[in-house]
């Protein structure tokens, strides 16, 4: 009887390990959001529409799953159109970072920023709006 439940349990294990190795995620983006102002690492007034006075704003993101230092990029784009790319370390499993962009009147409507891993993947995108 005993010997039943140790296969039993081998093979729950090695079933348990293999589940778990697919789904290792890796580095990935646990929270994220376009601010006004970011402080002591916090987002301040987020939201998805922002008035077109505001003369800058931010994406802020929390990755996790970094094992050693790495990096990600915020790419912002108007209109679909690439306006700045930021690259920002990661130096822990658990990083709060956040990259800026000075705002133009001019430039109302849709907005997205997309968050990339080091190797190029993506890993979220978010979309506001100017008006």
């Amino acid at each position: 009887m005993i010997r039943w439940f140790l296969i039993g349990m081998i093979v729950f294990i090695g079933s348990v390990a293999a589940v778990g190795a697919d789904e290792e995620p890796g580095v990935r983006v646990a929270a994220a959001a376009i601010c006004q102002a970011v402080v002591d690492r916090t987002p301040v007034a987020t939201g998805e529409v922002f008035d077109r006075q505001v003369p800058q704003l931010y994406c802020w993101s929390r990755v996790v799953g970094a094992m050693g230092d790495t990096f990600v990029t915020h790419n912002w784009y108007y209109k679909g159109a690439l306006q700045a790319s930021v690259e920002l370390p990661v130096r822990s499993p658990n990083w709060r970072t956040w990259s800026a962009k000075g705002m133009d009147p001019d430039m109302a409507g849709e907005w997205m920023v997309e968050i990339l891993s080091a190797d190029g993947v993506p890993l979220e995108s978010i979309i506001f709006f100017v008006k």
